[in-house]
């Protein structure tokens, strides 16, 4: 069972694979998701079926989800009217259009962007469905800036175990049955301004490898002064794998503007020399 605690821990700039085993304990990880952003002053979407239930659920919880939608606060989509509005899934449209919904949110005067997909419809054999850890990867470019969040929903009846690995590891987080509420967001990446770069908080494992690789291979690309140097901040990040340590050596070795390493714990600034590159860690 998932502990309703741990949805509840996550914030802005989250990206989080919630994989589930029941339609009960969905809805229940919905219901606390969408009541958190309307504490927050969110602006909240919801992609998938079953909206009729969700209200319900809502309702249950003393939350009038028809006046939320009809105020604006909530919206609620079918697969068939977002993901795969053009017939097929656009990955790349899609990331596209989630850039789209946090500059409106922004707009429109929201703290955040609160988003859910409901990604049951990607275990049928969809056209650009082989692209959907791709697009889980990717999508990490959107949150990092630190307005918008969302949940992904699996139903682990649906997808392979093979499947949902390489789809939990294109997330930051991961949310499952026996998850500890404490380490929930295992992994938190935030672009920064001062000083321009990205900071990470808790672990950068196996278990998140694609969502980190994604980030550092477009983090000069996605920096506002493609030209000023960035920094990764390493000072609240609990531990690093040697997987990990060679995608920021990789990304601090090639590319300009320069990037340099700081925070780093003795442990880390070893297992960084060690994947090749030094000369750009800087101590604590």
């Amino acid at each position: 069972m998932i502990e309703v605690s741990a949805i509840d821990r996550l914030r802005l700039g989250d990206h989080a694979c919630v994989v589930f085993h029941d339609d009960a304990t969905r809805l229940r990880s919905l219901a606390t998701y969408i009541r958190a952003g309307l504490r927050e002053r969110h602006r909240i979407l919801y992609f998938g079926g079953g909206a009729e239930e969700i209200e319900a659920e809502l309702a249950a919880q003393g939350t009038d989800a028809r006046r939320l939608i009809a105020d604006g606060h909530l919206r609620m989509s079918t697969p068939e009217d977002s993901y795969l509005a053009s017939g097929s899934f656009d990955p790349q449209a899609t990331v596209d259009g989630w850039r789209y919904e946090s500059d409106r949110a922004r707009d429109a005067g929201y703290t955040g962007l609160r988003a859910v997909g409901d990604m049951s419809w990607a275990s049928r054999p969809l056209p650009g469905t082989d692209r959907l850890t791709w697009y889980e990867a990717q999508v990490n470019r959107v949150f990092a800036d630190g307005f918008a969040m969302a949940i992904c929903l699996y139903d682990r009846r649906l997808f392979t175990d093979a499947a949902l690995r390489e789809i939990c590891e294109s997330h930051p987080a991961t949310v499952a049955a026996g998850s500890d509420p404490q380490t929930v967001p295992l992994l938190r990446a935030v672009r920064t301004v001062d000083p321009p770069g990205i900071r990470l908080e808790g672990e950068a494992d196996l278990s998140n490898r694609g969502a980190l690789r994604t980030l550092m291979d477009h983090l000069r690309e996605d920096s506002p002064d493609r030209s000023q140097p960035l920094v990764v901040d390493l000072s609240a990040l609990r531990f690093l794998d040697g997987a990990a340590a060679r995608t920021l050596s990789t990304a601090a070795a090639v590319g300009l503007p320069p990037l340099t390493v700081v925070g780093a714990s003795p442990s880390m600034r070893t297992l960084l020399a060690f994947a090749g590159e030094s000369r750009t860690v800087t101590a604590p």
